[in-house]
């Protein structure tokens, strides 16, 4: 019997998993392995809280390809007013994965398996045309393909917070459950990072009943922007994809396209989002026509702005996070950490507020990380990565964004061999194609790498 092993089961591993459980070949024994108790979970969906929704419509959110109703239908089962443009709580999104990898489980042929480790995978070795695992809990397995599924790391320390401060007072992982310690709710808080980590954050305190004075910084102060309730009944042309692909692949080039086709929409009553709605499925091409230094320009120069524009909140969400800033509970500033100095249980950060010298102290009692999860695998604190990395398994994408992989998903090593035994699915394609970190894109990538997988086992 061939052993198929997959590492880690957020979204990326669980639909992989279920879809190799719909379609592979008999005498096949997969196996799950997550580290954390919560299989078809991961970071993004393993919330409890109410206020913590998709940041996608349930219509675009089935987990295959090829049933876009998938989700949708599961959603009404709980409440039949739910519509494709709703925004469902994150934990309703937990439950449906789990529900998915259950029911391939059920409907899998005869003579496929599914076994589910809770475990750490501390060692990775290849082993003949396969690899031997080494897991925490001593166990040793020999399988015959590997896909590496992990997901998002914890943030790095942005700005040396946690030499100087302790865990009650700095918080380096914002999701944490380690953390579990309670602050004083009329207490200021500095989040460090403005974006959709630091608004579901403001939201959680605020939840929370926390009262006192939430500060956001980053060094544009870039707040994250909404959905509309509603798409508009037509859209963008598709010529702006053919003009971004004509010609030179200038980061310079594409921002003036961009901005003249958001200009050429308004008087249609579209906007900025319908330009963006049409670039998406373009979006790996053009990454990949940059080069490196292309590349760099871009992050330099675009990245903060196009995170804000294309990954968006719920509507809902942005209402009580506007609502919070208006009232002053939550504030924003555009700066730099300059300082961090330590007085008893008060930490002060004094923040050199963008365009001039002004520096604006501020006297907080914890500081919680939420500049956005860890895609250098040069800087991932983690057993497995380590090992990997030291070994020359695995290749870190030069500008930190993820792993290198070939186009069928197969992770290259040091050397840019290409192995035929282990692959990777999930957020650290984003090396590849950049845009690699939202379920439309990601199920297909799971789709092809569990076809891959099955057509290798026939």
């Amino acid at each position: 019997m061939k052993t198929v092993v997959i590492i880690g089961a957020g979204f990326s591993g669980a639909v992989t998993a279920a879809q190799f459980l719909r379609n592979s070949v008999t005498g096949v024994r997969l196996v799950l392995i997550n580290r954390s108790g919560a299989m078809a979970r991961g970071l993004a969906y393993g919330t409890n809280s109410s206020l913590h929704l998709l940041n996608v419509p349930a219509g675009n959110m089935s987990a295959y390809v090829d049933e876009p109703e998938h989700f949708l239908r599961f959603c009404q089962s709980y409440d039949p007013a739910h519509t494709a443009s709703s925004f469902v709580p994150r934990k309703l999104y937990g439950e449906y994965l789990t529900a998915v990898l259950d029911a391939a489980e059920k409907q899998c042929a005869s003579g496929v398996t599914l076994e589910r480790i809770i475990c750490e995978v501390n060692c990775l070795r290849p082993d003949g045309e396969g690899a031997q695992l080494e897991l925490a809990d001593g166990q040793c397995l020999k399988a015959d393909q590997v896909v590496l599924a992990f997901g998002n790391f914890a943030p790095a320390d942005p700005c040396g917070f946690a030499r100087i401060a302790s865990e009650q007072q700095f918080q380096a992982d914002p999701w944490s459950s380690r953390h579990s310690d309670p602050i004083d709710e009329n207490a200021p808080v500095l989040l460090v990072g403005t974006g959709l980590t630091a608004l579901d954050v403001s939201l959680a305190l605020m939840q929370q009943g926390h009262r006192g004075p939430i500060y956001m910084v980053s060094r544009r102060g870039l707040r994250p922007l909404p959905h509309r309730p509603q798409r508009p009944s037509h859209e963008v042309s598709a010529q702006l994809v053919d003009d971004l692909l004509r010609g030179p692949a200038k980061v310079l080039k594409y921002v003036r396209i961009v901005r003249n086709a958001v200009r050429e929409a308004q008087p249609q009553g579209l906007d900025w989002r319908d330009v963006l709605a049409v670039i998406r499925t373009a979006t790996p091409r053009l990454w990949q026509r940059l080069s490196e230094v292309e590349r760099r320009r871009f992050l330099r120069h675009v990245q903060p702005y196009w995170d804000v524009h294309r990954h968006r909140v719920a509507p809902a969400a942005y209402q009580r996070f506007e609502k919070a800033v208006l009232a002053g509970q939550v504030q924003l500033l555009a700066g730099r950490v300059k300082n961090i100095s330590l007085v008893g249980a008060e930490i002060t950060v004094d923040v050199t507020l963008r365009g001039g010298e002004r520096i604006q102290p501020l006297k907080v009692a914890r500081v919680i990380n939420c500049t956005g999860p860890n895609t250098n695998l040069a800087r991932v604190n983690d057993k497995l990565i380590t090992q990997m990395r030291e070994d020359g398994l695995i290749q870190a994408d030069p500008l930190g964004l993820g792993l290198v992989v070939d186009d069928r998903l197969a992770v290259e090593d040091c050397q840019g061999n290409a192995f035929t035994w282990l692959h990777y699915v999930g957020p650290m394609l984003k090396a590849n194609y950049w845009e690699a970190t939202a379920v439309p894109e990601l199920r297909q990538h799971a789709k092809q790498l569990a076809s891959s997988l099955i057509d290798s086992l026939r």
